[in-house]
């Protein structure tokens, strides 16, 4: 079985390019239309594997059009998906990414299968080094007490508990968000919210204060994503600020996820804190310079650079 186990969101992205809406009836032609993969969990296993990770993506999927496109794109990144279940009775996700003419974007999306998303036996039961929840809060009624006991259930068997976050942005000046996320984060071993994420989760506001609730709540390794700003790790007392490349982004999308697939590649091939948060901030500075959450990264000249950079391939 694998070294990583990750659970998350798996979508088909549709880039729509700036254009005029067609009159009733009418046609709007638009001179292109990508298909990218996308999701939460998909762009960290994408991440992970593409930096020689052992990694699975696990729980369940759609079995239509853009599901069996989404399982063939990851099967040939080399992702373990015996633990990845097809559903008949559901689509695969799907975003629609409109873009206008002055780069804003907007998003219409479809949930499909992961309105009903559950969690097999034999993914809880695998045995892996570290299990990897990216963003488990839009996983359907997953998201609770169902990814608590989870929780618990990987801790029982000695697994490294990862997580990642989506705190909506209606939820970040909300109290719910600290409530809900504390259980987990009690047993969680390594955190990766973003910035507003982080004061969410923990009801703090610097980030000294911030590092400091989730030790005492109970995490090892906190790592807090600031953008362009790059990120701060925590771990046994030390503390490291690690900057970003400055660099023109063109879309941000899946940078955090990049981040942390990275970071899990890093520390599953032995390297230390730091050396792995400047990895993921090198992967989420590549990201951004491409659309598509994982376009990027496909680049094998760079990713060959980098692997032989931090030696671990």
């Amino acid at each position: 079985m694998p070294d990583l186990i990750i659970i998350g969101n798996c979508c088909a992205d549709l880039y729509i390019p700036a254009h005029q809406p067609p009159p009733p009836g009418g046609i709007e032609r638009i001179p292109q239309l990508r298909v990218e993969i996308g999701g939460n969990g998909a762009n960290t296993a994408v991440t992970a594997a593409r930096l020689g990770a052992s990694t699975a993506l696990a729980g369940v999927l759609g079995d239509d059009l853009f599901g069996r496109h989404l399982r063939e794109a990851l099967d040939s990144e080399g992702i373990d998906l015996s633990l990845l279940e097809s559903r008949e009775d559901t689509g695969a996700p799907v975003t629609l990414v409109l873009n206008d003419a002055d780069g804003e974007r907007s998003f219409v999306h479809h949930g499909g299968s992961n309105d009903t998303w559950e969690i097999s036996a034999a993914a809880i039961e695998a045995p892996c080094r570290v299990f990897h929840m990216a963003a488990p809060e839009i996983l359907g009624s997953f998201w609770g007490e169902p990814c608590l006991d989870t929780a618990h259930g990987l801790k029982k068997a000695g697994v490294q508990l990862s997580l990642d976050f989506f705190v909506p942005p209606e939820e970040l000046q909300k109290t719910e968000a600290r409530d809900t996320h504390r259980p987990l984060l009690e047993i969680a071993d390594m955190v990766f919210p973003n910035e507003l994420e982080a004061r969410a989760i923990t009801g703090k506001d610097t980030i000294d204060d911030i590092l400091a609730s989730l030790h005492d709540t109970g995490v090892s390794l906190a790592v807090i994503k600031r953008g362009a700003e790059g990120a701060v790790i925590s771990w046994d007392g030390n503390r490291e600020d690690i900057p970003a490349a400055g660099v023109q982004a063109i879309d941000t999308c899946g940078a955090g996820d990049n981040f942390a697939g990275a970071f899990l590649a890093g520390w599953l091939k032995g390297l230390d804190p730091v050396e792995c948060a400047r990895l993921g901030c090198e992967m989420g500075t590549l990201c951004v310079q491409q659309k598509g959450a994982v376009t990027a990264s496909s680049d094998a000249a760079k990713l060959e650079e980098l692997i032989g950079r931090y030696g671990i391939g």
